[in-house]
């Protein structure tokens, strides 16, 4: 059985004060950005991790160090990045839906066709290279534990692609320092959901 974990980073200042925290943004965890990665750090056992990937933002990295403790090789890769924002990237979340209400729904997060409304990446772009980057995972590993330490749209997409949902938007959001948890079978490739935005329990399972 193929086991991955999917821990979004810390909080930053810009999660902080609500501004869109895009690819475009690279700020380093704030103070309790730092304290909600080391709790977690402290329920989740690394040791029984074989392999890391994570987004290059430094968010995203930062957080995998922490967590990891220096006991594995972390591989960057860019198709775990953030989604791009575009000319919305850093600006509050109030005053872009103040101005594009349309480009939201019911619960406030952005829809799928946001991007008809600013420069930013759409929702279709990132999910080819979430696609990209979860059918090689499987390709590649078998029976094994992986963590990918990554960003809220990402796993949303992640997400969908692993569970091949027609859309990104109605999958919830994930807070930060959570994790995710899905298994696949490495005969069958059937998928599993064992959770889904986790904080910081007592225990993390981490099966073999």
């Amino acid at each position: 059985m193929l086991n991955v974990y999917l821990v979004r980073h810390g909080q930053t200042e810009t999660n902080k004060t609500h501004l869109l925290n895009g690819s475009l943004t690279n700020l380093p965890l704030n103070e309790v950005g730092i304290k909600q990665v080391e709790a977690l750090q402290a329920s989740f056992d690394t040791k029984q991790i074989d392999c890391i990937y994570t987004s290059p933002l430094l968010r995203a990295y930062q957080t995998a160090e922490i967590l990891d403790q220096g006991q594995h090789e972390i591989f960057r890769d860019d198709r775990l990045k953030e989604i791009n924002f575009g000319n919305w990237d850093g600006k509050l979340d109030k005053d872009i839906y103040a101005k594009y209400p349309q480009a939201f729904d019911e619960l406030g997060h952005l829809k799928e066709n946001y991007s008809n409304y600013c420069t930013g990446e759409s929702f279709q772009h990132l999910k080819e290279r979430a696609t990209s980057f979860w059918r090689e995972l499987v390709q590649n590993h078998e029976d094994e534990n992986i963590l990918l330490v990554t960003h809220g749209f990402v796993i949303r997409s992640l997400t969908q692609v692993a569970f091949s949902f027609p859309a990104a938007s109605p999958i919830g959001e994930v807070k930060n320092a959570s994790v995710s948890s899905f298994s696949i079978d490495d005969k069958s490739k059937n998928i599993f959901l064992n959770y889904y935005n986790r904080i910081t329990p007592s225990e993390f399972l981490i099966t073999r």
